[in-house]
């Protein structure tokens, strides 16, 4: 399978935004997530990290 797991990273660390994300487009200000089973999420920021061996992308906020 190539889902992946998304990620925000905060000061506390990463928090989880949306599993199983199957696609991520441009959206405004940020990026749209969506996920095998059709669930949206909309993450703000850039993307920080993506480890596609792991199923892992982290998004940062910007300034």
């Amino acid at each position: 399978m190539c889902e992946s797991k998304v990620f925000l990273a905060t000061a506390e660390g990463e928090e989880l935004v949306l599993e199983d994300v199957t696609s991520i487009k441009p959206d405004g200000d940020g990026f749209r997530l969506v996920n095998l089973f059709g669930e949206q999420a909309h993450v703000r920021g850039q993307i920080k990290d993506i480890d596609l061996l792991k199923h892992r992308i982290v998004f940062e906020l910007t300034a």
